[in-house]
């Protein structure tokens, strides 16, 4: 029996999800993590911490400090320089998206094995500075970043400020994009044991939800 064109496109797409769904669970269990969710949390954004530990603190430009840190990813991290250098791991900072055929945005970092890309945009702080919102989560919301993702990370680096309040007063203020109602709970869920930090959960205009971790790293000079 022919099957018509509808049914016949929607058998292929069937098909392909299901390959790629397989793809995916024969990647991850070979990288030794459960979920999607494990290997973000536990290679991509452990590998910040790791590396922060490790890298000077002096506060100067934003790109100064994320090349510091992608420095440090490549060639002294532990978790993932091996995966890097054997071209395992894609590591690309100024990472080029296609918004449309006129339009195009840049995010900081991309994190990308096959079927898992994770972007992360940084941002230097010394308040609740609107650009976090604005131009960081904002464009995850109007998918101009992860269009085809479900998570992504913030990375604040705080240069100046009291670093509890810049928390607490992002946390308040992200309210006002497009949050997602009844994951209120997540605001209160840091990551792993970072102090400084937190997750959110956000409605997009296709219909589908975008899940970031937030995570913020003191670069305040201490002796003044």
């Amino acid at each position: 029996m022919r099957k018509s064109g509808c049914c016949s496109k929607t058998y292929r797409r069937i098909i392909t999800l299901v390959k790629r769904k397989e793809f995916m669970e024969f990647a991850l269990d070979k990288l030794g993590f459960k979920t999607k969710e494990d290997l973000y949390e536990n290679l991509y954004l452990r590998a910040f911490i790791d590396s922060y530990r490790r890298i000077g603190k002096a506060s100067i430009l934003e790109e100064k400090i994320r090349d510091r840190f992608v420095y440090d990813f490549e060639w002294k991290n532990p978790l993932i320089k091996d995966l890097i250098q054997q071209q395992i791991l894609i590591l690309t900072w100024e990472r080029w998206l296609n918004v449309s055929e006129e339009e195009k945005s840049r995010a900081d970092i991309s994190f990308s094995i096959s079927g898992f890309e994770f972007i992360i945009e940084c941002k230097r702080l010394k308040y609740a500075d609107s650009r976090y919102l604005d131009y960081g989560v904002k464009r995850f919301v109007e998918l101009k970043y992860a269009k085809n993702d479900t998570h992504g990370g913030m990375i604040g680096f705080v240069i100046d400020g009291d670093i509890r309040n810049i928390v607490n007063n992002l946390k308040s203020k992200i309210k006002d994009f497009n949050f997602s109602p009844g994951f209120e709970n997540l605001l209160k869920k840091s990551y792993l044991t970072w102090e400084h930090s937190f997750q959110s959960r956000h409605d997009r205009r296709d219909n589908t939800c975008i899940h970031l971790y937030h995570l913020f790293f003191d670069f305040i000079p201490h002796e003044r």
